[in-house]
């Protein structure tokens, strides 16, 4: 359940980061502030998962499980950043 929760975690904060990204870039002051709060409550949870994980792996010693870690943040990034983009193209339309 932790990688499905941190997949999603990063699936969100990647996307608001590129999309803060996207509004530095064209000027879109009235949204870096909503999407600031936004990428603070994602970037918390994705934290907390990695902290909760690497004390589950120091408390079992199964250090896979914490490399393991990488595929949900990976996929999670990749997914988000195109989300990102597809979203912030359609509102400049």
């Amino acid at each position: 359940m932790n990688y499905l929760i941190l997949f999603l975690a990063q699936t969100c904060y990647i996307a608001t980061r590129a999309f803060q990204q996207l509004n530095v870039m064209h000027h879109k002051r009235l949204w870096l502030f909503w999407t600031s709060a936004v990428m603070a409550v994602f970037e918390c949870t994705v934290f907390g998962s990695i902290t909760f994980k690497a004390i589950d792996v120091f408390q079992s010693g199964k250090l896979i499980e914490f490399a393991l870690l990488a595929i949900p943040l990976w996929l999670g990034g990749s997914l988000g950043s195109l989300c990102s983009m597809e979203i912030h193209k359609r509102l400049r339309k």
